[in-house]
């Protein structure tokens, strides 16, 4: 599990969509199809349900977003602390 990926799971949320996500960080929209399908394959759940409208968490996604959140907010925090 890389950072990057949850970073971009955060962002597809957020943005209510796979399209949004890539706008706002600047990638692709596969970049964050390949990169969420490869969280989902590893934790083994599905995250997101994928629609023409957008993207919707799952049961599972709910979970996982509170914990990925805290984790990007750690790295925010670690960040901060060595360059203080």
């Amino acid at each position: 599990m890389k950072l990057s990926q949850l970073k971009m799971f955060v962002a597809v949320v957020e943005s209510g969509s796979f399209s949004a996500a890539a706008a706002r960080l600047d990638c692709t929209q596969s970049r964050i199809s390949h990169a969420v399908a490869g969280l989902e394959q590893e934790l083994g759940v599905r995250l997101l349900a994928r629609s023409h409208a957008g993207a919707a968490l799952t049961d599972a996604g709910h979970r996982v977003l509170d914990k990925a959140s805290q984790m990007l907010r750690l790295e925010a925090s670690l960040l901060d602390t060595a360059h203080a």
